[in-house]
């Protein structure tokens, strides 16, 4: 009877550390989501990624390539092959595992991603206010104010580095690092539990990547996320690792890289807001002096105006006053004109008639 295939977690946890397996020079069934690696062949074969449905851990799959013309990304495969072991002296002498695909047996389209209490957990997480972070931050500072954030990181951890490097106006804001023990659950979910009571603005829990970020899925951590009253937030792992606890937070950032630019985008959010503010108040204060240029013009020239019809109207009732004296000069005349007709008539009827 053939074995069932391993998942790559269980036969990473298998052959973690050691140089001899049960499996060596032996057919073994291999599953997982399938992500190709670049697109480069070395000899017949290329070298792809197979991992978990968390992405925690990670086989390199060497696959021939009339195999790999079958296969498509993100897509989970059941594989048969060996196991390859290798020494990597160069960097710090760690153990590479690699499979070497002979077979591809099976392709499955249904399967379960998280267990149910893992599900309850995601869905108990959108039963939670969602807080509109970006906008949170900026009016914190806009208002004057320094945001309040409390970090969550290793003992040991160097990644503080890797968010203060990218966030060049850490002035804008008041960011507290709490060192615990990112491998003991107990002791971070207490560390959650603690600052959640605490005033603060965002409560982020930091750590690089690499192995043992399965701690990141225990459920009653990310219970424990759930309760805060502030905003919750991971910056955990690389690009490629996503843990339950970033599927539960309130936002989650894909390394503790992004998170520092990511505030640092909020302070120059803040300032382009000021420059747009002073353009805008510059631009009104333009407007308004053209305004009253305007209006003193319109004024000058209604003053012109008034000015020049009052001349019009005073010169047409002189012109009226000079045409009713004419006609009164003519009635005048014409009066005179008929009397003097009058009396020459009178007098000549008085001559003919005497």
């Amino acid at each position: 009877m053939q074995e069932p295939p391993f998942t790559v977690d269980s036969l990473t946890e298998i052959c973690r550390n050691t140089l001899t397996t049960p499996f060596d020079e032996k057919i073994i069934g291999l599953e997982g989501f399938y992500s190709p690696g670049q697109n480069k062949k070395y000899g017949n074969v290329y070298y792809d990624t197979l991992h978990d449905e968390n992405k925690l851990s990670k086989f390199t799959l060497v696959v021939p390539e009339k195999i790999r013309e079958y296969l498509k990304p993100k897509q989970y495969y059941v594989f048969e092959g060996h196991l390859i072991k290798t020494i990597n002296s160069i960097n710090d002498g760690t153990i590479r595992l690699l499979f070497r695909v002979t077979k591809l047996k099976d392709k499955k389209d249904e399967f379960q991603f998280i267990s149910k209490d893992e599900f309850s957990v995601v869905q108990e997480r959108f039963k939670r206010p969602i807080p509109f972070l970006d906008q949170l931050l900026l009016d914190r500072i806009s208002n004057g104010q320094k945001p309040l954030i409390n970090i969550i990181t290793g003992n040991n951890s160097i990644v503080g580095e890797d968010y203060r490097n990218q966030l060049i106006d850490s002035d804008f804001y008041v960011i507290n690092e709490h060192l615990v023990n990112l491998s003991n659950t107990t002791d971070l979910e207490k560390k959650i539990k603690q600052l959640s009571k605490q005033e603060s603005d965002l409560l982020v829990v930091m750590r690089g990547g690499g192995s043992g970020l399965e701690i990141f899925n225990d459920v009653k951590l990310c219970q424990a996320s759930l309760e805060c009253s502030m905003a919750f937030a991971t910056a955990i792992g690389h690009m490629e690792d996503v843990t339950l606890l970033e599927k539960c937070a309130d936002k989650g950032f894909a390394t503790p890289t992004a998170f520092g630019s990511f505030l640092q985008k909020i302070v120059e959010q803040h300032r382009g807001q000021i420059k747009e503010r002073t353009g805008l108040e510059e631009r009104i204060t333009l407007l308004e002096k053209d305004l009253n240029t305007i209006v003193k013009d319109r004024d000058e020239r209604l003053l012109k105006a008034e000015k020049s019809i009052k001349a019009e109207v005073l010169r047409g009732q002189t012109d009226r006053d000079k045409l009713e004296q004419i006609f009164k000069n003519r009635e005048k005349l014409y009066l005179y004109t008929v009397l003097s007709i009058t009396f020459l008539l009178v007098v000549c009827l008085l001559i003919i008639f005497l």
